[in-house]
């Protein structure tokens, strides 16, 4: 596999867009986190535990849960920190004449509170699931209107946790539906975490922590690199609000199901814990590979998920635009949560993810399509077929040559230093977004390729790239590009071509003894060299020195001078914890 060398840019490059990603304390300034924060005692750290979701679906039964009880035990998952035994969806099949929930005689004959005592015994902690609608996604009864009730009833099983997701609501807003159920827990005496799985809808970051404990900041995630991508670019733009007490939350773990590689699966894992999201494991821990042990149970990576700092880990700089990662986020994000509530309509159930149909499947997007890609000044290369481009006037077109896909200003997003990317072509497909103006584009005799949709040129930023964007036209060289007989487009400034991104990171956070967690991300098809300066990952009193460990190693570095550099494999990351000298 071909190594690229990727010198990470500071995030002073974009200073106006990532301005609200410098760090906080002595070294990092500390913010007033949480200041109304739902005060149950509880989410001092992010939660850790099980669900059954991911793995079994709707079909679960209380020897599922008996035997994931006694395996979370036996195999050192309970020391490691898992606590949590979570059912989810299907345990309830209706309500009685007085209007008390009912468990599955079937699935669960000797009822939920045994249940509760058989986990507890076990020195865990038992989890329900509910939903503040009147229906839960797949049907059962909801909670909406049965708040009181259902949370005595909880309190009286001895219950630890609820998962309290959004379907089939009466158009209240959420806002409005989760507060009850709040009030009702914290009236039953019993402390019971109360996790909120709203999927984002209303912003939930920006009001949730007087209410719940953790909040879904997404959709649903899927056994897939671009689910796992897509829910992580959505929760890292929200981290001043989490913190003790209250936490985001991109989703439970995928780490085991199959779907990923073991690569991906670390990455997956180190992205969650910076982040400081819930450690909800998602597989069948009876049946875990060696691979899937090892990654659940790596001490120090927990340790960061767990430090009691609480401060959420952000991306600190990238060799992407951040404009971009964004819009891909949002626009990922935003088709899965319509087709949720696109599936609600009408009685409809959102999806059983029993039968694996996933809401990535569900709205069209291949597991596997990578035809969301950013594209980037690079060095020419001729032998680089993804570097060739064909111009067709007629319609409007800019295609890259190697994928096929067009050029493609994302998202339709009209604003100063809009992203530009890749996307499969529909410049002539009749009801696309924006008319698919945001694809067509008009190549001047003056060698600016000028977006038909808002006027705006093709920019290489401050002549030396690697961001190209939508730009105020400005007759500047950096918005001059000459198409080669070769098919490359050369930019007027430099030796610089139109590309298609390698996108790297670095992300970091602080930890409470003064040290910083940072990954190096490769989200990249490619191997890639990637560097984290010191004094990207500390914003005040930047070392000339810090020792270094490898968490995932576990071995020391030593003493290095000015950052850390390694060579990261395709959507692989390298994570350390660096301690200034």
């Amino acid at each position: 596999m071909m190594t690229m060398t990727t010198t990470m840019m500071r995030v002073g490059v974009w200073r106006s867009l990532l301005a609200t990603m410098a760090f906080l304390s002595a070294t990092f300034t500390m913010r007033d986190n949480h200041v109304l924060a739902l005060d149950n005692g509880l989410a001092r750290t992010p939660q850790m535990g099980f669900n059954t979701w991911n793995h079994f679906g709707c079909h679960i039964n209380e020897s599922i849960i008996r035997q994931t009880a006694d395996a979370i035990v036996a195999t050192g998952l309970a020391q490691a920190g898992y606590v949590y035994v979570n059912l989810d969806d299907c345990w309830q099949t209706a309500r009685d004449a007085t209007g008390r929930i009912i468990a599955d005689p079937v699935a669960f004959p000797s009822g939920i509170a045994a249940l509760a005592s058989y986990v507890h015994s076990k020195g865990l902690k038992f989890g329900l699931y509910s939903d503040a609608g009147e229906r839960t996604c797949d049907g059962r009864p909801g909670s909406l209107g049965h708040e009181k009730m259902d949370a005595q009833t909880y309190a009286e099983w001895q219950v630890d946790y609820l998962k309290y997701d959004n379907c089939y609501d009466d158009g209240t807003p959420p806002e409005k539906r989760y507060p009850p159920m709040r009030d009702a827990l914290n009236a039953t005496g019993r402390h019971i975490f109360f996790s909120m799985c709203e999927w984002g809808v209303d912003n939930p970051a920006s009001w949730a922590g007087e209410v719940g404990n953790s909040w879904r900041t997404t959709a649903d995630i899927s056994d897939n690199w671009n689910s796992m991508i897509s829910n992580l670019g959505i929760n890292s733009r929200l981290y001043p609000s989490a913190g003790p007490g209250g936490w985001n939350d991109p989703d439970m773990l995928e780490v085991g199901n199959g779907g990923m590689t073991t690569t991906e699966y670390e990455a997956h894992f180190s992205l969650w814990a910076i982040s400081k999201a819930p450690l909800i494991i998602g597989c069948d821990v009876t049946k875990m590979s060696n691979d899937t042990f090892r990654i659940l149970t790596n001490k120090e990576v927990i340790a960061v998920n767990q430090d009691k700092l609480g401060v959420q880990g952000r991306i600190v700089a990238s060799s992407s635009s951040p404009s971009f990662y964004e819009a891909q986020s949002t626009f990922l994000n935003q088709r899965l949560l319509q087709k949720q509530q696109q599936l609600q309509i009408g009685g409809h159930k959102i999806v059983d993810r029993v039968d694996d149909v996933h809401f990535n499947s569900a709205v069209g997007a291949d597991a596997d399509d990578e035809s969301l890609q950013d594209v980037a000044a690079v060095t020419c290369n001729v032998n680089d077929a993804s570097q060739r481009w064909a111009i067709n006037g007629a319609d409007g077109s800019i295609r890259n040559q190697k994928l096929g896909l067009c050029l493609d200003l994302f998202y339709c997003n009209t604003a100063v230093g809009a992203a530009v990317g890749v996307y499969q072509c529909h410049t002539n497909q009749t009801g696309q977004q924006c008319n698919s103006l945001n694809q067509k584009w008009d190549y001047t005799p003056g060698g600016t390729i000028v977006s038909r949709l808002d006027k705006m040129c093709l920019d290489v930023y401050n002549n030396e790239g690697p961001v190209v964007s939508a730009y105020t036209c400005n007759g500047g060289n950096n918005q001059k590009w000459t198409l080669g007989t070769d098919g490359l487009l050369r930019s007027g400034d430099a030796n610089l071509c139109l590309g298609l991104s390698n996108p790297t990171e670095v992300w970091a956070g602080p930890l409470s003894d003064g040290s910083a967690a940072v990954i190096l991300f490769n989200k990249s098809s490619n191997q890639q060299n990637i560097t984290a300066s010191w004094d990207a990952i500390f914003s005040k009193n930047v070392p000339k020195t810090a020792s270094v460990r490898d968490l995932w190693a576990h071995r020391d570095l030593g003493s290095l001078s000015q950052g850390v550099s390694a060579s990261v494999p395709s959507h692989g990351v390298m994570m350390y914890k660096v301690t200034p000298q």
